[in-house]
């Protein structure tokens, strides 16, 4: 089934590991084949995976594009989810659908499944007082 993408002027886009750029108006893609593809929006960089959340998702984004280096990054993952959820046991449930589909192979499906780890771990930093 094709996929169709709407990409705004400037959006990146990742495909197979390679980084695009829409260059000029808002343009529409169909891609016609199976392809590793991450939106902009979607897209965190290594500078910006600095809490446990943030890495678990920084790794399965990598797993994701890179799948030639997949045993490094599914290895990571594991190790960073298994700390999540000794640190934040509410964040158990989530970290529990992440292992499953990592498990069933649906990386993509565990990286969706890791922006709600995001949104779990901010909301436990929200409940944290700074001693500042």
């Amino acid at each position: 089934m094709p996929l169709k993408i709407t990409l705004a002027p400037e959006e990146k886009i990742i495909v197979n590991g390679a980084v695009l750029a829409n260059a000029g108006h808002p343009a529409t893609l169909t891609v016609l084949n199976q392809a590793q593809i991450l939106r902009g929006k979607d897209i965190l960089t290594e500078a910006e995976a600095t809490s446990p959340a943030t890495r678990i998702y920084f790794v399965l984004q990598c797993l994701y594009l890179f799948p030639d280096r997949a045993e490094d990054y599914r290895r990571a993952a594991e190790g960073f989810l298994a700390d999540y959820a000794a640190a934040a046991p509410s964040g158990t449930a989530i970290v529990a659908t992440i292992v499953e589909q990592l498990t069933a192979g649906h990386i993509y499906q565990a990286l969706r499944a890791a922006r709600k780890l995001l949104a779990h771990e901010k909301e436990i930093l929200a409940h944290v007082s700074d001693p500042a």
